[in-house]
């Protein structure tokens, strides 16, 4: 089935198909009118979301009253960002390949289809405006992190170690096929990222980042050498939409699976607590949310991670994910207001997780 790959070439024709296909919408129905409208502005870094609200022929077996469609993003330098490790190939891979074996609550996926000669694609899923969404430049409560932890679990305990049966050829975090083509985003953007926020950069730090470039590397091939599963790799709470307790609605749904790939499962846990929580209710928790999720995951069946374990894995994946922190810093729409709030905070939460933990004295040589 072709797609559009851009919002103003959606056509009622292809809404039509596209829900009859999979049964969401009655053969004798069609949708006679719709509307879209981007949201999620500042949310989407690489990618560009819009709401489609739709209309139906008849009210007898009608769809959906609205779907949400991803597109790539519009800005060609957030698109690299994304076309430099095929996040994009990854997001519709995953909803057609794998998602019906995990357990974590995500979206329903209605249509997800790439075209590999001009790199346009699409991902329409579930509208959950019902939910609530988080907002990683608030941060999330401590109740709202053991929901994630909760929703990540099914996930890492499916393919913990044994993630070789299932994938042929993923993107892997200690691979050259990830890391040659995802440095360049680093290398790019970290210098800009100091000079938009210098405030955040202490004399000290600064002098260190050509040795944390460098070794950027040999830190991603570090973190192979642990145990390793499917993750989510993008567990911001802009991605997670938490059912508040209404009726009908899960505690939380998982959002965003373009940077799904495999790597050490405390990169999930790290992304989140180094930039999603507030360095408060970090430093007040973070032990608490380790041995959470320890206590979680070994009740999933995966009897032998302690919590010495994954405190260095964490600690290891801290130290990784302050590259993602520089990324956005550096990448991000100054016209865009929540965007630099969200990578202004993100920076700093970073620079305080590492520093509570000593960890800039790690960056290897």
């Amino acid at each position: 089935m072709t797609f559009p790959s851009q919002p103003e070439e959606l056509t009622s024709a292809w809404l039509t198909q596209m829900l009859r296909n999979n049964a969401a919408l009655g053969a004798e129905n069609s949708v006679s009118h719709f509307s879209h409208e981007i949201i999620g502005a500042g949310v989407g870094v690489v990618g560009m979301v819009v709401r489609i609200t739709l209309q139906y022929a008849s009210p007898n077996n009608a769809g959906p009253v609205s779907v949400v469609a991803k597109f790539a993003h519009p800005e060609a330098a957030n698109r690299a960002i994304a076309n430099n490790t095929n996040m994009y190939e990854r997001e519709v891979d995953f909803f057609n390949k794998t998602a019906h074996n995990v357990a974590t609550p995500m979206p329903k996926c209605y249509f997800a289809s790439m075209n590999y000669d001009t790199g346009g694609n699409i991902v329409v899923i579930e509208d959950l405006a019902a939910y609530d969404l988080g907002d990683q430049v608030t941060g999330a409560t401590p109740e709202r992190v053991r929901m994630v932890i909760d929703a990540l679990v099914p996930l890492h305990a499916r393919y913990w170690n044994t993630w070789q049966l299932s994938f042929d050829n993923p993107m892997q975090i200690n691979n050259d096929n990830y890391i040659e083509p995802f440095v360049p985003g680093f290398f790019g953007t970290w210098e800009m990222a100091i000079e938009k926020f210098a405030d955040s950069f202490t004399p000290e730090l600064i002098a260190l980042m050509p040795k944390y470039v460098a070794s950027l590397r040999t830190i991603m091939r570090e973190m192979g050498n642990r145990p390793m599963t499917l993750i989510h790799g993008d567990v911001r709470m802009d991605n997670a939409m938490f059912g508040n307790g209404q009726p009908g609605l899960l505690p939380v749904v998982m959002i965003d699976w373009q940077n799904v790939m495999v790597s050490t499962p405390m990169q999930d846990m790290a992304w989140m607590l180094g930039t999603s929580v507030t360095t408060k209710i970090r430093r007040q928790y973070e032990e608490e949310f380790l041995q959470y999720y320890v206590d979680e995951v070994n009740a999933a069946g995966i009897s032998d991670y302690s919590i010495e374990q994954a405190r260095d894995d964490y600690d290891l994946s801290l130290l990784f994910i302050f590259n993602y922190t520089m990324i956005m810093a550096g990448a991000f729409d100054p016209a865009n207001e929540r965007g630099r709030k969200m990578a202004e905070e993100g920076l700093r939460r970073a620079i305080a997780s590492c520093t509570d933990r000593n960890l800039f004295s790690r960056i290897p040589g």
